[in-house]
């Protein structure tokens, strides 16, 4: 594949909903680019009612081409980076969440890997932002666990993710059907269409971990589902059935480690971690009609 030429505007897309706290850091990031090139900072708001839209509208005029974009409908990140990407104006599209933090010389990076794929693939650290106590819940960094627990192809982050324009319009965006894993879900259906993806390490987006359990529960029962939803979408590709021994391995740790979830707050996160997790693949493997445990 030829390579590409560099982006001639790149769209920096941030899909928001109820991110108050932590969105005026993300826009602060982005605003302290070190970056030449054209670009612009698509707000894609998903029906926020904690003074996200507010926060964005004030910070508009320190972002390059900084605009507001209402994302009706669903409420999900899909649908709100959908709205953005049909909004912007740049010729290679730029994704990252309202509640992380890109490093400053995300965009440069992402424009210098932009020429050599289809998509892009960004780094992405859960360490500086995250607490010690919430890191402490992942035994491995969860997009490493995504690859190593899924076992099919690499994936961009929806935290991190570079696309051309043109190639993201062919491909229809990201599923808004699916309530998570729809980056894993592009990434796949991407290079199973012969698109190439490049994964670009010095482009880093800083993650921002669940701290309380609640969240950490709700996101991992997502995931769970989400297996399965896979599973149901790409083994006929060669997506690889769930490891039984790992599934066993889980289920017997959870029944040990029950006695001391009220008294270890580490085990508790793992706990409630693990068990959303499989409670997840459980529901996914009936509702899909797979056996994904």
């Amino acid at each position: 594949m030829a390579q590409r030429p560099a982006p001639e505007l790149i769209s920096v897309i941030v899909p928001v909903l109820d991110a108050a706290g932590h969105l005026p850091q993300q826009l602060e990031a982005l605003a302290d680019q070190d970056y030449a090139g054209r670009w612009e900072v698509v707000v894609a708001d998903n029906g926020s009612t904690d003074g996200s839209v507010e926060l964005a509208e004030q910070w508009l005029g320190e972002l390059p081409g900084g605009r507001l974009v209402r994302a009706g409908g669903a409420r999900s990140a899909s649908r709100a980076r959908n709205a953005g990407a049909a909004e912007a104006r740049g010729d290679f599209l730029a994704f990252c969440d309202a509640d992380d933090v890109a490093r400053s010389d995300w965009v440069p990076e992402v424009a210098a890997a932009a020429p050599q794929g289809d998509i892009v693939a960004g780094a992405v650290d859960s360490d500086v932002l995250s607490t010690p106590l919430a890191r402490s819940w992942h035994a491995v960094p969860p997009r490493q666990r995504a690859l190593e627990g899924l076992r099919f192809l690499v994936h961009a982050s929806g935290t991190n993710t570079g696309v051309w324009a043109d190639v993201f319009e062919r491909l229809g965006g990201f599923d808004e059907r699916m309530p998570g894993g729809e980056d894993v879900e592009f990434s796949w259906r991407a290079q199973l269409a012969s698109c190439r993806l490049v994964v670009a390490e010095r482009a880093v987006v800083h993650e921002r971990l669940r701290a309380d359990v609640g969240s950490l529960v709700r996101q991992h029962y997502r995931y769970g589902q989400a297996g399965s939803d896979l599973y149901r979408r790409f083994h006929r590709a060669g997506m690889p059935h769930s490891a039984l021994s790992e599934s066993l391995r889980t289920w017997s740790w959870l029944a040990c480690a029950a006695p001391l979830v009220p008294w270890s707050a580490r085990v508790r996160g793992r706990w409630a971690l693990e068990a959303a997790l499989g409670a997840g693949r459980l529901v996914g493997s009936v509702r899909h009609r797979v056996a994904f445990v």
